[in-house]
């Protein structure tokens, strides 16, 4: 009862099928990669907002008049450094001279062909 002309039906659904699943896997896969590359780029802001967070730590449990003292932080100026492939910057400036002082550590690094920054900003009051 299988007529010779149904058979080229069954090759057509299995083209079919196949079409369907390379273009749904290639799909999942350009999502994958995209993930990746967000997870990527998240990580590197998480460990450059840890490294800011250190050094204003660092910073903070000496006395700030010492730093000034030793040049880890310069009012009206600004320390640079580098640790691996993220480089900082400390500026610092008076608020109220002598009593309050404004400090901001930038962390920077090169992904995907353009430099990314993180920022954290803090007021002590001098003692």
């Amino acid at each position: 009862m299988n007529d010779y002309n149904e058979k080229g039906f069954v090759l057509l659904d299995v083209i079919l099928a196949l079409f369907l699943f390379t273009v749904g896997f290639a799909a999942l896969y350009g999502l994958s990669e995209k993930a990746l590359s967000e997870a990527d780029q998240a990580l590197r802001l998480t460990e450059a907002a840890n490294h800011a967070q250190n050094i204003m730590e660092t910073l903070g449990a000496e006395s700030w008049r010492d730093n000034i003292r030793r040049g880890s932080c310069i009012p009206g100026g600004e320390v640079e450094g580098s640790e691996g492939f993220f480089r900082w910057r400390i500026y610092s400036d008076w608020d109220i001279p002598d009593e309050l002082l404004r400090v901001k550590v930038e962390v920077s690094w090169l992904e995907q062909g353009s430099v990314q920054r993180y920022t954290l900003e803090s007021l002590y009051a001098l003692q």
